[in-house]
């Protein structure tokens, strides 16, 4: 008889507790939605039932599927109240699930605007739709609750994070496969569903002249999360702008590659930021690869100056030398915003 996992022994995760599952389907991954575990199986799975999520039109049958062990937590805590910030990594409550973006603006209206990076959009949100985002890793909630938290669901969270807060020690070889796990959980596409709300022009007033380097993305399959080195050529219309590659030559090899590109597709090359110490675990980066930068996150640090880097488009580890790799940044409004350091072991 096979063992039960460590995740089904676990008290979060018994038939009737409430947990948040991460949805795996296209346009939803990466989303969060509250639901109630109804069967906890000797495989590294569940059976959820969710709240908000149904399967016929009238909203009379609640959604019922099999997850994986990773794609369930805890209801997130958060704070009576917060002051958000701006940069800060936000949990943004829409279409009934909470998504992960960035704020890029505190308007005078008490309304925060929050950057989804995936599809480069900005959607303003009222403070009560809005939460700190956390990310549970190894039992605990990192980072760890500021302050009192609401009442109601969460209050079993409080009480197994401060039990857990007292069991800090060394990663173990199977702690260090749950954190793998969560880093996938945790670069897995978010991609809101912005219909219903109107969005922010994100990419306002941007301009770039002849000859000025830049980097550029492509929505490409198998070429996702990379940026490559560029220099503008002139532009071509509205928000188009003609670039030559510095590292893609065309098919016959008698030069560089040329092509027209969106402005929500181009960058200035970001600051350099030198990392003197060293990168962290689960910190989020970019690899030079092929003369190519992927947005990655840091699996693993080897013996220093290397890194294994996971990257979620195609779900592989690769190791980088120190010199390979650099803090990642978003190009947002005209500024360069660093993702809050919210993730610490």
């Amino acid at each position: 008889m096979a063992p039960k996992s460590k995740s089904n022994q676990d008290p979060n995760f018994k038939p009737g507790s409430k947990v948040e599952i991460m949805s795996d389907e296209a346009g939803f991954r990466g989303s969060f939605y509250i639901g109630t575990v109804v069967k906890a199986t000797r495989t590294p799975e569940f059976t959820v039932r969710y709240e908000k999520l149904f399967e016929d039109e009238e909203g009379t049958k609640p959604l019922q599927e099999t997850v994986n062990e990773f794609q369930i937590r805890p209801i997130a805590p958060r704070e009576k109240k917060r002051e958000f910030k701006f940069s800060e990594e936000v949990d943004a409550f829409h279409n009934d699930g909470w998504w992960e973006g960035v704020i890029t603006e505190v308007n005078e209206n008490g309304k925060f605007a929050v950057f989804f990076r995936s599809t480069k959009e900005q959607i303003e949100f009222v403070e009560e739709d809005l939460r700190l985002h956390r990310e549970w890793v190894n039992g605990e909630w990192k980072p760890p609750l500021d302050g009192e938290e609401e009442k109601g669901e969460i209050e079993e969270v409080k009480e197994k994070g401060n039990k857990d807060s007292r069991k800090k020690k060394k990663l173990s070889e199977e702690d260090e496969n749950e954190v793998t796990k969560e880093v996938k959980r945790r670069v897995s596409e978010k991609v809101p569903n912005t219909t219903p709300v109107k969005p922010i022009e994100s990419l306002k007033d941007v301009k770039f002249s002849k000859g000025m380097l830049v980097e550029v993305s492509s929505d490409e399959d198998g070429f996702k999360g990379a940026w490559f080195a560029a220099s503008i050529v002139e532009p071509v219309g509205k928000d188009k702008y003609l670039v030559e590659y510095k590292s893609l030559r065309t098919e016959d090899d008698s030069g560089f590659l040329r092509e027209e590109v969106n402005t929500m597709h181009i960058r200035p090359p970001p600051p350099q930021t030198v990392v003197v110490d060293h990168f962290k675990k689960l910190e989020e980066v970019d690899a030079l690869y092929n003369d190519v930068w992927w947005v990655g996150v840091v699996s693993k640090v080897n013996t220093f100056p290397k890194y294994v880097v996971y990257f979620k488009d195609n779900g592989e580890e690769l190791e980088f030398k120190h010199s390979d790799l650099r803090p990642h940044q978003d190009w947002i409004n005209g500024k360069w915003v660093a993702p809050s350091h919210a993730l610490k072991l």
